[in-house]
């Protein structure tokens, strides 16, 4: 049998790249070249590479020189090569590796990747509270040995809400998901665990009087608390969104409040359009006021609901009530969702439908202030 041999050879269809190396005994193809100081660079490393390998295989045992002969043999038959087989059942190796990792080491992985990838100070803080719980329990054993059966019981065990134990089983489930798509797990267990029964509750909005209380409270205990009240109930922001809104963000000639991608919780900018019964007074607080929320904003709502006589604030209380009025004044699911910031309006039409009447919802957007004696009060006109 003749012995192939490398020699850089003419190559005539082609004024680019006139030189080329057969290699096609060597289970390779043809590689061409520009010139033929490239190609006998080529040639001398194709040399140096089989001189060296022969020099490892004269190393082998015959049984091992056997070996791979069948193995390459085997493969041959389903299209691959002994090197598709060494890299597929090395990165088998480094899953088993990596399958070692702790719950612990893990999180702080997760936590680190999601940081990276511009989650917002809010999502990060609750995840870490919720991963860190975990770890209590799990933080040293390996994320590819924790069960279903663990999983389950660890869920029904906490001593919390099923709202909140949903939460913890939708942290819990980021975290084996990372696990997952890094494949060092088959499977999420957390997708086979059960999902706690939720109650569907309206959501608690302010009435009427609750609100224009709440304002006139506000108006005279804390004046700079006034403007995140009214911005919140009338443009349905949230309190995060609230917080790092700056007012020359608010487009008072034009009527919109500018939420910028940075600041909101989607990560979208949107606009949501100041209604005109609440232009007037948001340009009078502007005189006075910046929206910057004032310092120990939390103690002085405590202390304006104190004075209102408000004994429960319900959850999202505002943002939900802004939902509820303007979704039963307009009857515009579409445009609310974007106000809202929401991408569908699935969870919108399953929230906030039918959760107040519409007489109630255009007495609502008739709130606004009234100035008698220098004084302001706040009523539905």
């Amino acid at each position: 049998m003749k012995r192939p041999s490398l020699a850089v050879r003419r190559y005539r269809h082609s004024s680019t790249h006139p030189y080329y190396l057969d290699l096609r005994a060597f289970n390779q193809g043809r590689k061409f070249f520009k010139t033929k100081a490239e190609a006998e660079a080529e040639r001398m490393r194709q040399i140096t590479l089989r001189e060296r390998g022969g020099r490892e295989a004269i190393g082998l045992r015959l049984n091992e020189l056997a070996a791979i002969v069948r193995a390459r043999s085997a493969l041959a038959k389903h299209g691959k090569s002994i090197n598709d087989a060494a890299g597929f059942y090395l990165d088998h190796l480094e899953r088993i590796r990596r399958c070692n990792i702790t719950v612990a080491q893990l999180a702080a992985e997760v936590l680190a990747a999601k940081q990276k990838d511009g989650f917002g100070a809010l999502y990060l803080a609750d995840l870490r509270k919720r991963l860190n719980r975990f770890a209590r329990d799990f933080g040293t054993r390996p994320i590819a040995a924790i069960t279903v059966e663990e999983l389950d019981d660890w869920l029904r065990n906490l001593e919390c809400a099923p709202k909140t134990r949903a939460n913890f089983r939708a942290n819990i489930g980021v975290l084996f998901s990372y696990a997952e798509r890094r494949r060092m797990i088959d499977i999420n267990p957390v997708k086979r665990t059960s999902a706690p029964k939720l109650v569907d509750k309206a959501p608690e909005v302010f009435s009427i009087n609750e609100l224009t209380a709440l304002l006139n409270s506000a108006q005279s205990t804390s004046p700079d608390v006034v403007p995140m009240l009214i911005v919140a109930a009338f443009a349905g922001l949230r309190d995060a969104e609230i917080k790092r809104l700056d007012w020359n963000e608010i487009d008072l000639e034009r009527g919109f409040i500018e939420v910028k991608p940075s600041k909101a919780k989607s990560a979208r900018r949107r606009l949501i359009r100041i209604q005109p019964t609440h232009s007037a007074e948001s340009r009078n607080m502007a005189d006075a006021l910046c929206l910057n929320v004032p310092g120990n904003a939390r103690t002085k709502i405590d202390r304006v609901c104190d004075s209102a006589g408000s004994q429960h604030w319900p959850l999202n209380g505002l943002r939900h009530s802004f939902a509820s009025y303007r979704l039963a004044a307009t009857n515009d699911a579409a445009t609310v969702a974007a106000e809202l910031g929401n991408t569908s309006t699935k969870m919108l039409y399953s929230t906030y439908r039918e959760v107040v009447q519409p007489e109630e919802a255009a007495r609502y957007w008739k709130i606004g202030p009234s100035a008698t004696d220098n004084v302001i009060s706040f009523a539905a006109k």
